[in-house]
């Protein structure tokens, strides 16, 4: 049985409901939150929170973030669907809204927690690695928007499809200076020479949770990392390409458009730092389950 949450209400997906005059149905005012669960944790809560809260001032919602109760609503979502790894959604919307002024809300906002099964393809893909094109569509790095994940995400969704009409995994969104952006729906980084770059957040890439951790990583590691322009002839040049966000983790890219990366396999680099991104949640997931 599918189980949301709804404004703190628990309900069957048949019988939850928004108002018809919700800003985020209305005018795409929202955002929201992809979070991975694994045996009951929902990881970088505290980072994706923060995001969210973020988001939510930027676009004005009236709302007040209570990082416990929230995370304690995300974990009965789980639970309530009999899931120990999941792909967790949190979406906060305007709620129900005046047609003038547009700032003016007619009530609370609407906060929907929904969580469902992890795709266990995603794990199979990682041993082959994903295959990626250039959207014709481009980002403009110069909106405020461009550092928000809003649910005002059809530009996104456009571009994957196509991708995937055309064969391809994943998109990848060239800002309107021609340079690397992101994914549709992840952040790129590129290996060359053994150091790693990933578009800079002014060139129109979502500061990712995972993009954030994986720069950590790196300098843990001794790896130089950067965050610098990207052009495309950097990325055709590189060894080794990986996609990171919450639910793929690290997925290696092994063709770009017509053109094989590195050797075509999943490199060295991208495995150690999926490698050890994978150690780091083990010791976290073994914490709570010893506490």
């Amino acid at each position: 049985m599918d189980i949301i949450c709804l404004n703190g209400e628990f309900l069957t997906l048949e019988s939850a409901r928004v108002p018809a005059t919700d800003g985020g149905l209305l005018r795409g005012e929202g955002v929201f939150e992809t979070l991975r669960v694994e045996s009951g944790q929902a990881l970088f809560a505290a980072e994706h929170f923060a995001r969210l809260s973020r988001g939510v001032r930027l676009l004005e919602i009236p709302w007040l973030l209570d990082k416990e109760h929230l995370l304690e609503l995300c974990e009965q979502v789980v639970d309530a669907n009999g899931l120990h790894d999941a792909r967790l959604r949190i979406t906060l919307t305007r709620g129900a809204v005046r047609s003038q002024p547009m700032t003016s809300s007619e009530g609370e906002p609407t906060l929907t927690i929904t969580a469902t099964a992890l795709d266990e393809r995603i794990d199979d893909a990682r041993a082959t690695g994903w295959r990626v094109v250039t959207a014709p569509s481009v980002r403009n790095e110069r909106s405020s928007l461009s550092s928000v994940k809003s649910t005002s995400y059809l530009e996104s969704i456009l571009a994957r499809r196509y991708a995937t009409r055309n064969g391809f995994d994943e998109a990848l969104l060239l800002n309107t200076q021609g340079f690397l952006a992101e994914a549709s729906m992840a952040n790129v980084f590129i290996v060359r020479e053994g150091e790693v770059f990933t578009p800079r957040i002014q060139d129109g890439a979502l500061p990712g949770v995972m993009r954030g951790h994986i720069l950590n990583m790196c300098g843990e590691a001794n790896i130089e990392a950067h965050e610098a322009p990207v052009a495309m002839e950097d990325l055709y040049s590189a060894t080794e390409v990986f996609l990171t966000n919450a639910i793929i983790q690290v997925m290696p890219v092994v063709q770009a458009g017509e053109r094989m990366v590195g050797d075509g396999l999943p490199g060295e680099i991208t495995e150690a730092l999926f490698e050890s991104h994978r150690r780091g949640v083990e010791r976290v997931v073994n914490i709570t389950r010893e506490g």
